[in-house]
Parts: C-alpha cells; structure tokens; sequence
C-alpha cells in the first residue's frame, strides 16, 4: 500500500511539496504534475501534507484528523519568547505540593514535539512521583558519586582519567571535595540530588536511534519551557542521569528497557522561591564566516 499519494484531480501543480522534500517528491517542468519517485525516503514527518493548499496529498500517518491549523493569533512574539527564556531559572527550592499528573501529561505533551533525526521520535518518559522511589534514587546516586570520588583518590585511577584529557588535576581534585560533600549531605537527612522534588521526568531511548541523545535533549528544552509557562520550576537531574548510564542500582530502580539509555532528566515542583530578575550572560562567541 502506498505511503504517499497525489490526488491528480486537486493538485494544482505549484511544486510546494517537491521545494519541501526533494527526496520523495519530483516534478519535470514547472507546472507539471509533481509525482512521488522515492517514497521509501519518506519518513512520516507531514511536511507534504502540511504544505499542500489544496489538500492533494495523502499520507498514510498522517491522516485528516492528526492535522491542525496553526492558530497564529495566539503565537507569542520574540519579545515574549526571549523574555521567557531570560527569566527561566533552575530551581531547586520546592513546596510541599505534589505535581499534578494533569500538569505533568502537559509538560510531555510539549516535549514529544521537539524535533527528532529522521522524524524518529525516539524519545520516551519514565515519571517519578512516589516519594520513597525518589528518596531511593537520590540515595543511589549520591552512593555511586562516593564510589567515584573514591576511585578518583586512587593514583593510578587518578592518572588513567587524566590521561583522558577531558579534566586537569585541578578539576578531579574539586569533584573529589564535592562528591564527598553531596554522600555527606545524603546521609544526614538532605537531599542534595533531587532537592526533595515531587517529581521527576527522565528522557530515555533505544540506543540504536539515530541522533537519540540529542532528540532527547530537545524535548527536555520543550519540557523547560512549558514547565515555565505552568508555573512549575526544574532542574536538570545531571548527576542522577550519569548514574542511570554508570550504576546498575539506578537502572534496575527505574526499570530502563534493554539497550535503552537516560539522556535527559529534570526534577520538577512548585517553586517555593520565584526570581523577579533575571542577569545578563556571558557575550555570545560568535564566528561569522
């Protein structure tokens, strides 16, 4: 059955959907009836369908009822845009409140709309909400960054990092201080992981995915900025993503599939502390050629 179709009776021949995508879709003169020449290139994206004004084209998943009209009255400008990205802070005060599943289903929904390699959408979402699960992981993590910090003190485990190249001795010697610090802190009651956070999104995928890294980390981008809107505060769980990648304990707590892999994570809440400011960056660095 084929994926793309042109209904030769509506289309009108302006060549939208060969400008759109080249490597399905081709066209021998201007004016011509465009034809479909390499659909096993098709990768579902809708581009085709979207375009078309006249509604000629089919693709089989992208049916009517998943198409919706833009509603550009409502879009935000790039003062509104830039101000939401300026404000938006990683927060890491809460109240005791938990998230609703409603707000969290919102936060996703966003997210699965970020851009993927090859139209993918390879990302998917493990939710966190019970609170011994979230004490476990913190727990976990905050382990694991002891038996690192342990490995680091170790000379010749010292030198094989080094030798990586990816941080001088300076650098390792402060993770040492600071994975001590976050095991002491766990230990005595804090939660220097997850912050007591009522919850958390991690973003996981088959490994095999094309691009499956950073099509995860677009959708958390998404998820920052929805949350923001919501009225909710995140933070990016870094360390607790390192430990579901390096530890066996965090995979098996939160049940990642096989050959799966965290790439993003972020711990969410009501923030118990709000900005009214925001500070200016560093100056981009900018290469124009």
């Amino acid at each position: 059955m084929p994926i793309v179709t042109i209904d030769p009776q509506r289309c009108k021949k302006d060549g939208l959907c060969v400008r759109i995508c080249e490597k399905v879709f081709a066209q021998a003169v201007e004016g011509s009836p465009p034809v479909v020449v390499h659909e096993e290139n098709c990768n579902s994206c809708g581009h085709c369908v979207l375009v078309c004004p006249a509604g000629a084209i089919t693709q089989t998943d992208c049916p009517p009822e998943k198409v919706h009209p833009v509603r550009k009255e409502i879009l935000p400008s790039y003062e509104s845009m830039r101000e939401m990205v300026v404000a938006r802070r990683s927060i890491r005060t809460f109240k005791k409140k938990d998230v609703e599943k409603e707000m969290i289903e919102r936060i996703i929904d966003a997210a699965r709309f970020a851009p993927s390699a090859k139209n993918t959408q390879s990302t998917q979402f493990i939710v966190v909400q019970d609170k011994p699960l979230l004490q476990t992981l913190a727990s976990a993590t905050a382990e694991w960054l002891g038996k690192i910090a342990k490995q680091l003190k170790n000379p010749l485990m010292r030198k094989l990092y080094l030798l990586r190249g990816e941080k001088n001795a300076e650098e390792v010697t402060q993770w040492i201080s600071q994975f001590e610090l976050i095991v002491k802190r766990m230990r005595s009651g804090s939660d220097p992981i997850l912050f007591n956070a009522p919850a958390l999104v991690l973003f996981h995928a088959d490994q095999s995915a094309s691009f499956a890294e950073a099509n995860a980390n677009l959708a958390v981008q998404n998820a920052t900025l929805i949350a923001s809107s919501l009225g909710l505060g995140t933070f990016y769980t870094g360390y607790l993503v390192a430990a579901c990648t390096r530890d066996k304990a965090a995979r098996r707590l939160l049940k990642l599939p096989r050959n799966h892999k965290a790439y993003g994570g972020l711990a969410l809440g009501y923030p118990e502390i709000t900005f009214s400011k925001w500070v200016e960056r560093n100056p981009a660095i900018i290469t124009w050629m």
